[in-house]
């Protein structure tokens, strides 16, 4: 059965922003938005889908040597990030052919000239880390307001955050007004799967099974405007 709902996996991109250790204590629900986060990594591993990191650079005290790695560039390039590295969770699991690579930035957006190149071979964009009102909303104009870029952009509420977690509603409702589609990690994981019926997809229901709690912990503490209908046990 062929559906217009369906999300190509092979035309998506997940891209992962600034989801660095040293903004954990400081981001409103981080560690629920991690676990979202690994998730829809372990799943684009099973799919196929590609993935791409970026670390804000800033200024700060750090000072680790890390390597741009991506197939479009001859070799590994190296930056200083300064912040500090991705969060240990998410960086042990970005390993495999469909990781494009880490990219440094000194901008809020992810839209960076190593980035851009990548963006040409998907129709589909999924956004998540933080803040929710800095580079994801940054990232989100540059995506639909470029007419070269514009493609649809999936923003998963239980996978982002920020530090301030009133900012967060505003920058949905924003992202929501230029034409992104908000959303969460569950529903775009079954977009991603289509109608369920290829074989290969078991791994992706089991996991969404054994990370129901997690997810359900998710959208308490991250959706802001959770449902009191359906009390989570």
């Amino acid at each position: 059965m062929v559906t217009r709902n369906r999300v190509d996996r092979h035309k998506t991109l997940l891209m992962i922003c600034d989801v660095q250790e040293r903004f954990r204590e400081g981001t409103h629900g981080f560690n629920y938005m991690s676990q979202s986060i690994v998730k829809l990594i372990k799943a684009s591993k099973y799919m196929k889908m590609a993935t791409l990191l970026t670390e804000q650079n800033g200024s700060g005290m750090f000072g680790l040597q890390v390597l741009t790695i991506s197939p479009l560039l001859k070799q590994p390039r190296p930056y200083l990030c300064r912040i500090g590295p991705t969060a240990h969770e998410i960086r042990s699991e970005l390993t495999g052919p469909q990781h494009l690579g880490t990219f440094g930035k000194d901008c809020f957006t992810m839209i960076t000239d190593e980035v851009l190149p990548f963006l040409k071979n998907y129709d589909n964009f999924i956004l998540v880390g933080i803040e929710a009102h800095v580079c994801i909303l940054q990232t989100v104009l540059d995506l639909l307001d470029d007419p070269r870029l514009q493609k649809r952009v999936y923003i998963l509420a239980d996978a982002i955050s920020a530090c301030h977690e009133l900012e967060i509603p505003l920058a949905l409702d924003r992202m929501r007004d230029m034409g992104a589609v908000v959303t969460t990690s569950e529903a775009i994981l079954f977009q991603l799967m289509g109608d369920g019926a290829a074989t290969d997809d078991k791994p992706i229901s089991e996991l969404i099974k054994a990370e129901r709690k997690n997810t359900a912990k998710a959208l308490e503490t991250l959706l802001p405007h959770p449902s009191h209908t359906a009390p989570i046990k």
